[in-house]
């Protein structure tokens, strides 16, 4: 792990980067670590972003939860939902004229 100040970043970040594929590196702020820079590739950014999602893993248990609970639907009943025409909700104080 390599620890760079803010200012090297600002300076040259190119380089910063360039050395991620060797180390993780440490951003630091007078001093003190301010942001961790991780490499990523395409393979490697979904699960990043599931990873650090603040909600992303609980509402997918809560779904989870929920559908052993109640049960789902099927695959033609979502597509027949999808598909039906949504109706119009009333504008408040439109005219028709």
């Amino acid at each position: 792990m390599k620890f760079i100040a803010m200012r090297e970043l600002k300076i040259s970040p190119s380089k910063v980067l360039d050395r991620l594929g060797k180390d993780d590196v440490v951003v630091t702020r007078h001093g003190k670590p301010a942001a961790a820079l991780v490499p990523l590739d395409e393979d490697t950014l979904d699960e990043f972003v599931i990873a650090h999602h603040p909600t992303l893993l609980s509402e997918a248990e809560k779904a989870r939860i929920e559908y052993e609970k109640k049960g789902g639907i099927g695959h033609d009943e979502m597509k027949a939902l999808i598909k039906k025409p949504r109706r119009r909700a009333k504008r408040k104080g439109a005219r028709r004229g």
